[in-house]
């Protein structure tokens, strides 16, 4: 993803540009996705960043130069697109793609479509135009760069959280984007529902839109508009038809977003004959990849999550609410404060103390509990679910970066979730210097976040940094650790409880860390096998051996 200094919200370039890559067209394709979560004024949406991250790694994977933007606010916005422009040829190029994708809130006033961003304050309908961006204008922005084919994406028909204070007016009843009118040629207008209707943010990792779209956009040698097809029909049928996509084109040519090879089947038939780009999906719906090096060995894609654990725990009746281990803050007698992690009894993976969704990773459960759940696994499905041991993770990190993301210190955003400013934006006190020593770190998520809410690494696994610390089947050795980092923090050296109890390794770091030796990929944190703590989750391995 390219960056700007103008958008202080960019993710990081990624190591590896596709554009070039065999089988792409030869067209100049360029994006602008922006994904609006956090309403500063109305109540926040919880999946536009995952989806326009989401939306942005397929782009990036059929050659498109992505700018990605969270959670914009009107000036932000404003010179993202300026930005964005300014990078599209200037006189007329049929071979040019530009393509602007906004997922977030939308409102219509007066047959006129707006685009919200995050610090809109709006009382009353008439200020709308002052606080919002255009439709209109973006599309007059694509008209006057030279790209041959213009596509505007709009997964941002919410319902309408401002209207409440739009005494008599009639914008108030009215719902969703209205029809465009006096788009040029050359442009393709696509919506996430009907004109007039409200779409869905969903109870997953991402809308019903974003998702089939992410899910058809790569499929070599569709023509775009049958991809926009297959996406309506798909959402159609997840919603029962109470969401049905809508587009228009004033574009006569011919685009393909992936152009090579036939199609293949999404997912491999065989576990064993998974691929990094061809997951096997097991009965829980859970991904798995090869694990480099380790023949027979195929590796969860993403941590477990709590609809996962839940259906075990129903299905067996396991017990993991006897309390947990959870995040606090505490004043300090000299002043200020200090976190700590209390047991409260009435914590649990269903109750960790703050929001989740099913695809959220499960918190709060133990070493036994996770191998509790890969038993249940292994007979429901008659194979081999485990933890993976120490060596088996780590097999999973890329050898020649020091962390997940890279080499780079501090982490930038949109690499993963870690201790963050939304961590601290409820917490009493100053938590400023927390963040990476005032780093202006940010990744959406207060506490956890939907597994695979940020890029894959290049093996095809997900959330290997940040989000939760990871159970590993193996006992805790010192010396699994740098030397010079056990010298310089003595706890590390603890292998055993005080009972005499192995400690067990965790993996990853989680959603509360930012200490930089803790997310080193290398490093080993580790606990007692039954305690529960609400940033400890785990990833299940299979094996074919």
């Amino acid at each position: 993803m390219t960056t700007s200094p103008a958008l202080a919200p960019l993710v990081a370039l990624l190591a590896i540009i596709l554009s070039g890559s065999p089988g792409f067209g030869q067209e100049s394709r360029h994006a602008l996705v922006i994904g609006n979560n956090a309403y500063e004024h109305v109540r926040p949406l919880l999946n536009p960043g995952n989806d326009a991250r989401a939306f942005a790694g397929s782009l990036e994977s059929v050659g498109f130069e992505v700018s990605l933007l969270i959670d914009g606010t009107l000036t932000q916005t404003r010179e993202a697109l300026r930005t964005f422009i300014d990078r599209l040829p200037t006189e007329k190029d049929d071979s040019s793609v530009a393509l602007v994708y906004f997922a977030g809130h939308g409102v219509q006033i007066g047959g006129t479509n707006y685009l919200i961003p995050v610090d809109a304050a709006m009382a009353r309908d008439y200020e709308v135009p002052d606080e919002t961006l255009g439709m209109d204008s973006v599309m007059r922005a694509l008209e006057s760069a030279g790209a041959g084919l213009n596509l505007l994406v709009l997964d941002c028909c919410r319902n309408n959280p401002f209207s409440r204070s739009w005494r008599g007016s009639r914008s108030a009843a009215s719902g969703g984007l209205a029809i465009p009118t006096d788009a040029p040629q050359g442009m393709f207008i696509a919506f996430s529902t009907s004109p007039g209707d409200v779409a869905e943010d969903g109870d997953g990792a991402n809308s019903p839109y974003t998702a089939a779209l992410v899910r058809h956009l790569p499929t070599p040698g569709a023509e775009f508009e049958q991809v926009f097809k297959r996406v309506g029909r798909d959402v159609a049928a997840a919603t029962g038809g109470e969401q049905e996509p809508w587009f228009n084109s004033k574009f006569y040519g011919t685009f393909r977003f992936a152009t090579n090879g036939s199609p293949e089947p999404e997912f491999a038939s065989r576990p064993e004959d998974a691929t990094r780009e061809r997951p096997w999906k097991n009965s829980l719906g859970l991904e798995f990849v090869p694990l480099p090096g380790k023949p027979g060995r195929f590796m969860a894609r993403t941590e477990t999550r709590v609809r996962d654990f839940r259906a075990f725990a129903r299905s067996t009746g396991h017990d993991a609410t006897r309390g947990a281990h959870v995040f606090s803050v505490r004043e300090k007698p000299g002043g200020g404060y200090t976190t700590e992690w209390i047991h409260d009894s009435g914590a649990s993976w269903e109750n960790p103390g703050f929001p989740q969704t099913g695809d959220h990773p499960v918190v709060c459960v133990s070493w036994h509990d996770a191998n509790a759940f890969c038993s249940w696994l292994s007979r429901r499905e008659s194979r081999i679910y485990r933890l993976p041991s120490d060596e088996e993770w780590s097999a999973a990190t890329a050898p020649d970066v020091t962390y997940p993301w890279g080499s780079a210190f501090p982490p930038p955003t949109g690499a993963g979730n870690y201790w963050d400013r939304s961590a601290i934006r409820n917490l009493p006190g100053n938590w400023e210097n927390s963040v990476f020593g005032g780093h202006e770190f940010d990744d959406g998520a207060e506490r956890t976040a939907p597994v695979g809410s940020y890029p894959a690494n290049r093996y095809g696994f997900l959330d290997l940094g940040g989000n939760v610390w990871e159970w590993c089947a193996s006992p805790y050795r010192s010396t699994l650790n740098d030397p010079a980092l056990v010298a310089s923090l003595p706890v590390l050296r603890e292998e055993t409880t005080e009972e005499g109890t192995p400690h067990r390794v965790l993996r990853g770091a989680s959603w509360d860390n930012f200490v930089e030796s803790d997310l080193r990929s290398a490093f080993r944190d580790f606990d007692a096998p039954d305690r529960r703590d609400d940033d400890y989750g785990f990833r299940i391995l299979l094996d074919l051996r």
